[in-house]
């Protein structure tokens, strides 16, 4: 180990009674570089951790996935509140479209009872309509048989 002229003894002391850590070879594949793919995509059978791979052996915040795929735990976490915010925002909005469902609701039911109504005094007003025009025509029936009657009495003095 090459001597830093700013350290002083003690620092090297200490630096050379602190023992390197030991790493087993399944921990130490994790931080070696993939081969180079030359071009060609490796299968993803190919990139997952054996199915017997201590999780003890997993670095610090990594756990297994789904297929058996490494994944950070901050990562999954945020995702998961993402997630359950999403969530909840559509209930929300799933909510505000049921309230504003009942209140047309409401509102169709209303301009329906209207509509009964018009029409039942449309139905009246041409009713009274009908019988109006009955009585002009009888009126006016009436009126030229007397203008007939009318012509023939000043016909006969």
């Amino acid at each position: 180990m090459p001597i830093n002229k700013d350290e002083t003894p003690d620092q090297e002391m200490e630096q050379r009674q602190t023992p390197e850590p030991v790493l087993t070879e399944r921990r130490k594949s994790l931080f070696e570089p993939l081969e180079p793919n030359n071009g060609k995509r490796k299968s993803a059978e190919s990139l997952l951790p054996p199915p017997d791979f201590d999780s003890a052996a997993y670095p610090k915040g990594w756990l297994i996935g789904k297929k058996r795929k490494l994944v950070n735990v901050d990562v999954v976490e945020s995702m998961r509140r993402i997630a359950v915010q999403e969530i909840n925002r559509k209930d929300r909005e799933i909510d505000g479209l049921n309230e504003q469902l009942e209140e047309d609701a409401r509102c169709l039911e209303h301009l329906q009872l209207q509509l009964l109504e018009e029409r039942s005094k449309r139905s009246e007003v041409e009713r009274e309509n009908g019988m109006l025009q009955e009585q002009i025509n009888m009126l006016m029936n009436m009126l030229q048989e007397n203008e007939t009657m009318g012509d023939e009495g000043a016909d006969e003095p």
